[in-house]
């Protein structure tokens, strides 16, 4: 089973998924995580990439298929997650030459809204876990005890250049899948607990057809 994970910066993504992870085994391919592996290697792709993904702009397609394909040819199980992919119609054609989508899931939340997350979550530098300032009463990660930092990305300019970029790269996407008849809307808006039970629901009731 393959699903697409779609939602604006601050729908989160992020907590949904680590939800999951106590209800179904599932690989997960995360864009954003895999990106900042290759940031974090200091090698010349990742110091481009880090130059890309801080003014707000999308990496390019061929770049991300190329990193995708190598992460499912390494660790593929029988229910894949792909989050922060695709963000584009062509990335969603590329995607498709890999592997089926069975399920888009829709997180919707207002613009507002997401900004306001943003601004207040924390990153941690070591293993990607997400929280908000909060949530949390010191800048230690609770996972891996690394340090936990608000992203470069994460300031109003990108902010802005990002919500423009998926307005009118990503959004028409909602539409492609819904044709396709393998989309459902969750409303991101509501407690994070709330919002997972939701998405697992999709998920199960997904699975009983």
């Amino acid at each position: 089973m393959n699903i697409v994970l779609i939602g604006i910066q601050g729908s989160g993504k992020g907590t949904v998924i680590e939800k999951l992870k106590n209800s179904f085994d599932f690989s997960l391919i995360s864009t954003g995580q895999l990106l900042r592996d290759e940031i974090a290697s200091g090698s010349t792709l990742g110091k481009e990439l880090k130059s890309t993904i801080d003014k707000g702009e999308l990496v390019k397609t061929d770049i991300i298929i190329n990193i995708i394909k190598n992460r499912l040819d390494n660790d593929c199980k029988d229910m894949i997650i792909f989050d922060g992919y695709p963000r584009s119609q062509e990335q969603a054609e590329e995607l498709d030459k890999i592997c089926n989508i069975d399920l888009a899931i829709h997180l919707h939340i207002t613009k507002q809204t997401a900004i306001s997350r943003i601004l207040n979550r924390l990153t941690c530098s070591q293993c990607g876990y997400v929280t908000n300032k909060s949530s949390v009463s010191s800048n230690s990660c609770p996972k891996c005890n690394g340090d936990l930092v608000q992203r470069a990305d994460d300031n109003i300019d990108a902010i802005e250049q990002r919500f423009s970029i998926y307005e009118t790269e990503t959004y028409p996407l909602i539409e492609r899948y819904k044709k396709l008849g393998v989309l459902a809307e969750v409303d991101a808006s509501q407690k994070p607990d709330d919002v997972c039970a939701d998405v697992l629901k999709v998920i199960r009731d997904y699975n009983k057809k």
